[in-house]
């Protein structure tokens, strides 16, 4: 897999590398100063939860759905990229990545309906993004490649589409018509290509109101075409993404705002008016990269990379690139964070691959309440809360991809 949605710092420079033109690596700029800081509640947490009454939560998460085939009928059988969202009724709705189309299952796991198909016409894809839902209930997809939002009925019918300026991935429709999503920009670059990409509140127009993050990805042409100088090259891409602080946003049912980039422990929230209200922050110790975290990004990013962009190699031709791989010394803070029903806030802080997901637990008003281990399918980092279950694409040792949808119990501990 390359990536979920291909880590949406590097859309541009994956264009870049089709072409064979560039290398990118990625670097913050200031934030700018908020003039409403003084506005904005601090939550300071330690770094072992503090709970009130002394008890501290935990998940338990207990597997009862599962969508996907290894073969047989082939609305059940998923592509390298998989991903999904449920509507109010429990309905899956699941974008394979790699067909271009969504796949509807009901709340049991069975099919009922494809919605789009690859191509260039009104309700097909050219890149399609995860299903969301706007306050009418229905469908809307983000195609970067084409540069249009696509609405469709829960029915699978095409009603319209908005078109987009410019990149915007992981992109959310307010109910008030308002956007919360990551905008590429192009900039000049003597050595190559540059791109700043900005994560932000942005107006009907998609003009930015508010700033949440700015980065620059720099893309520089590779030094030649001979194998090392192409190893290097892909290499570089791959640094870029490896064991890096990505982004995060999502926007809750009331359109508020979490937004963390994990550079450090802390995720911002917003209103539903892009006004930075709080800043969820916590103490912590840094989680050094093993070697088999080094070998599960190999396994599982790296070469599903090479593979995904055309230009299969060798297997010496590979190992070249393995090499050149360069990684930090420490993971990120945290790698995503979702939000349950009752407020609180879930943050997954490391995935351990074939071994554990280690969980922090923040409640509604962001206190730390508790951290735990669990045997939860979070390879990619992704999962989320609704209608008390829990969501998330578990992979197999062969690649295969599958659907979960798990119980949710509350535990003391």
């Amino acid at each position: 897999m390359l990536i979920r949605r291909i880590t949406r710092i590097y859309v541009c420079s994956l264009v870049l590398f089709l072409l064979g033109l560039g290398h990118a690596f990625i670097r913050a700029l200031p934030v700018p100063t908020d003039s409403q800081k003084a506005e904005v509640e601090v939550i300071s947490n330690p770094k072992m939860p503090v709970p009130p009454v002394g008890k501290r939560k935990s998940l338990v998460f207990k597997e009862d759905l599962s969508i996907g085939k290894k073969e047989g009928e082939e609305n059940y059988m998923f592509g390298s990229d998989v991903f999904f969202n449920t509507d109010e009724e429990g309905n899956f709705y699941v974008t394979d990545w790699d067909k271009r189309r969504i796949l509807k299952y009901d709340p049991a796991g069975k099919y009922a309906l494809t919605i789009g198909r690859k191509g260039q016409g009104p309700g097909e894809f050219q890149n399609l993004s995860v299903a969301r839902f706007d306050k009418e209930g229905n469908i809307y997809v983000t195609d970067i490649v084409s540069r249009r939002i696509s609405f469709f009925s829960q029915g699978g019918n095409y009603l319209r589409q908005i078109l987009i300026p410019d990149v915007f991935e992981d992109l959310y429709l307010t109910a008030k018509g308002y956007y919360v999503s990551s905008h590429t920009v192009p900039l000049e670059s003597e050595l190559g290509m540059a791109f700043k990409i900005v994560d932000g509140f942005f107006n009907d127009k998609f003009e930015l109101v508010t700033e949440f993050h700015a980065r620059v990805a720099d893309t520089k042409f590779p030094a030649g075409r001979d194998q090392t100088s192409m190893a290097k090259f892909t290499a570089g891409i791959l640094s870029g993404i490896a064991y890096r602080p990505a982004p995060r946003h999502l926007v809750a049912a009331d359109d508020t705002i979490y937004f963390g980039y994990p550079q450090d422990y802390s995720i911002d929230v917003y209103s539903p008016e892009g006004r930075k209200t709080k800043t969820i922050r916590r103490a912590y110790d840094s989680i050094k990269i093993r070697d088999s975290d080094k070998a599960y990004f190999a396994a599982t990013v790296a070469r599903p990379f090479v593979n995904r962009t055309g230009r299969p190699g060798s297997e010496d031709e590979i190992r070249d690139i393995l090499k050149f791989i360069e990684y930090p010394g420490n993971k990120p803070a945290y790698q995503n964070f979702a939000l349950m029903e009752n407020g609180w806030l879930v943050v997954l802080v490391e995935y351990a691959a074939g071994e554990y997901s280690l969980f922090d637990i923040f409640d509604e008003n962001g206190r730390y309440i508790g951290q735990f281990k669990a045997d939860f399918p979070v390879e990619y980092g992704w999962f989320f809360f609704k209608d008390g279950k829990a969501y998330a694409v578990e992979a197999d040792e062969e690649g295969y991809k599958y659907i979960k949808r798990y119980s949710v119990k509350v535990e003391d501990y």
